[in-house]
């Protein structure tokens, strides 16, 4: 379906009178003479240009700064609507108006040789065999049945004003909160017309979600009091999901995530590298935000993150902090990595570490005298490690065990479990850092035995996963069925878990 059906149909949904979309501006509804801002950010000629073309395919535009008005009709989703266009100092609008064009309106000036869309038929001399029915004109467009009458809003505010940690769309099917690690379902329904409405994406990012079926990108609703979101829109049969990831406010720091004030040593370090790694909505991504915050507020640093997108906005105070946007400010973490050595950083965060290309350049960072920071999905430390070194083909992976030996300061690696009391979620963690007799195996190629230096290693800040869940169990802060179902040796992490 095209984008330009789920914007059509809010004028229905918002009990609007038109819709204005301009190059340069947020889409803005209007009713009875009021602007209604969409909590959408401003368009891009590339995206207005996208979106008259679905409109009218086989309307060419005349070159220059033309000042035109055409009346069009489009038919979609059972409504009908009047798109006026427009381009005035070569700025391209377009405002839509539910019903048909008044019999007064000037025609489109097409020639009479173009072929016209076909949502306008060719009007012909002899009427069309057996003309199947229509609907009404006055038939309004079908509007999901919403919390109220703003259904996008009413969606994102309700994960605004809960605890909820993602919001996942599906076309076709009901849209589900993600709270303490458990879904919901909710009543609505979004079609994928409306699920590209709601989120907005530009032409660019279309494009993107066409070649390589999914696209990240940011969603920002601090204009009308809301917050912002992270975003992956992606493709799977059926149609187009997308998983939408709250951003609070205030970037947190490690007492708020209840992580020890010791991790704050990750950051103690002026160069090498440290990873986050765990699954996908382990709190990775907070806690490198809460440890930037950490030198933010302790040393005076510059720090460049490479975000994809930009999560927590820092507001420099002791260290000067750049955030780029991988898409929008940098064409790839590994091209921002490239180009952050010379730009003079001490601190360099990189959102993800998702291939070679952006491994190789991390390592050769923390080499050249930077502290990088990154995640990494992966199980545990010791998996983390082989994971950067089965990325790169069999003939470098020598020497790239050589460079984790010698620049590789700790992993951690973090879950979050539902609370015993069934109240929220708790962190539960593996820290391993890399001593001289751990940096020997990586070079040696025996991660295997690092497992071994975990459970001995207290002494140098390490805790193995089985220790930390042993220690919230006792604590009660975690149920046995939790500790059990993530413990590497259930019995033993039950046992020394007793509730003293």
């Amino acid at each position: 379906m095209a984008v330009i059906d789920g914007l059509l149909k809010l004028i229905a949904a918002r009990g609007a009178d038109s819709l204005e979309l301009s190059a340069g501006r947020v889409p803005e509804l209007s009713k009875a003479g009021a602007p209604m801002p969409l909590s959408m950010p401003e368009l891009d000629a590339q995206f207005v240009e996208q979106l008259l073309g679905e409109v009218a395919p086989a309307l060419e535009l005349p070159a220059g700064d033309a000042d035109l008005q055409l009346p069009y009709t489009v038919s979609k989703s059972g409504a009908t609507f009047t798109v006026r266009v427009s381009r005035r100092a070569g700025v391209l609008s377009l405002s839509a108006r539910a019903g048909a064009p008044s019999r007064s309106a000037a025609p489109s000036p097409l020639s009479s040789s173009s072929p016209l869309p076909s949502s306008s038929p060719l009007p012909s001399s002899s009427p069309p065999p057996s003309p199947s029915p229509s609907p009404p004109p006055s038939a309004p467009p079908r509007v999901v049945p919403p919390l109220d009458t703003h259904v996008f809003d009413a969606l994102l505010q309700r994960v605004e004003h809960s605890d909820a940690s993602d919001l996942l769309l599906s076309a076709g099917r009901n849209a589900r909160l993600r709270v303490d690690g458990e879904l919901h379902e909710l009543a609505q329904v979004l079609e994928e017309d409306e699920i590209l409405a709601l989120v907005a994406l530009d032409a660019g990012a279309l494009e993107t979600l066409r070649a390589r079926g999914s696209v990240d990108r940011s969603l920002d609703r601090r204009a009308v009091g809301g917050l912002r979101f992270r975003v992956n829109v992606f493709r799977q049969h059926g149609g187009v999901a997308a998983a939408l990831r709250p951003i609070r406010r205030e970037v947190p720091t490690l007492e708020q995530l209840r992580l020890p004030p010791d991790f704050s040593e990750l950051v103690a370090r002026s160069d090498g590298l440290v990873l986050m790694a765990g699954p996908t909505g382990s709190g990775k991504s907070s806690t490198l935000a809460a440890l930037v915050e950490h030198v933010n507020r302790t040393r005076a640093r510059h720090v460049i993150t490479l975000e994809d997108p930009i999560e927590h906005e820092h507001v420099s105070r002791r260290a000067l902090i750049h955030q780029r946007e991988v898409g929008r400010d940098v064409e790839s973490f590994a091209a921002g990595l490239r180009a952050a050595l010379r730009e003079s950083p001490d601190v360099i965060l990189v959102g993800e570490m998702r291939d070679a290309e952006t491994m190789a350049a991390a390592l050769t960072a923390a080499e050249t005298g930077h502290l990088v920071l990154s995640t990494l999905h992966a199980p545990s430390g010791p998996d983390a490690i082989d994971r950067i070194i089965d990325s790169f083909p069999p003939h470098q992976q020598r020497q790239v065990r050589s460079q984790l030996a010698a620049i590789l300061r700790a992993v951690v690696t973090q879950y979050l479990v539902p609370a015993a009391s069934g109240d929220g979620r708790v962190v539960v963690f593996e820290r391993m850092v890399v001593n001289r007799a751990i940096a020997a195996m990586i070079r040696e190629d025996k991660c295997h035995q690092i497992r071994s230096q975990l459970t001995t290693g207290r002494d140098q800040g390490m805790i193995s996963l089985d220790q930390h869940l042993a220690q919230r169990l006792a604590a009660g802060e975690i149920s046995r069925e939790t500790a059990r179902a993530l413990a590497d040796e259930p019995d033993v992490v039950l046992a020394r878990g007793r509730v003293r």
